[in-house]
């Protein structure tokens, strides 16, 4: 399995790419070339989005760890970044297990999410924070259920039934911290 982990990211990192091209098309790229059956393809697919979507989970837990004067927020911003680390690392195993290229970081949406995020000053920071990570995990949950439904893969199905939860429980604590800072402006 680690060497199976290890070639899976040398093609992802390796392969050549135009400088505009993201870490998560050039993965999708590879295993559409590489993998035999659709259906293995449209599981790659969601594994590299996961992927990536986790990486900028992480990363924007970082952020809030950093930019954030809220000890809710930071609080929040410790859980995800924990929670997203062991998700990102199931998700690398599996990943290389079925010879899947993943990306190496998040998309370029969440990128380009993240420099509007720095951009924020101390005051608007949680509340955008809270909003884009709301929608983040809206997104996540739909994606995840909607794999669920049409992957005949037994072992990502049970995959995705322990992972779902968590997501959910994110969810929940970011949108209570929403409604707080809602609440506080009022």
């Amino acid at each position: 399995m680690v060497a199976a982990l290890f070639i899976t990211a040398v093609v992802t990192s390796c392969t050549p790419s135009k400088k505009d091209e993201n870490s998560s098309e050039v993965a999708k790229e590879a295993n559409d070339e590489n993998l035999e059956t659709r259906k293995d393809e449209k599981d790659a697919d969601f594994i590299v989005d996961a992927v990536a979507g986790n990486y900028a989970d992480i990363k924007m837990a970082q952020m809030a760890l950093t930019n954030s004067t809220s000890s809710e927020v930071k609080d929040i911003a410790r859980t995800l970044e924990a929670d997203h680390t062991k998700v990102l690392n199931e998700l690398k195993g599996y990943a290389g297990k079925n010879g899947f290229a993943i990306p190496m970081e998040e998309s370029e949406e969440a990128k380009n999410n993240m420099k509007d995020l720095a951009k924020k000053d101390a005051k608007d920071f949680d509340k955008k924070w809270c909003s884009l990570l709301v929608n983040k995990h809206e997104k996540a949950i739909s994606n995840y259920e909607d794999r669920w439904n049409k992957t005949e893969d037994a072992e990502l199905k049970d995959w995705i039934n322990k992972t779902l939860p968590g997501l959910k429980s994110h969810l929940e604590m970011l949108k209570g911290h929403e409604e707080k800072i809602k609440n506080r402006k009022s």
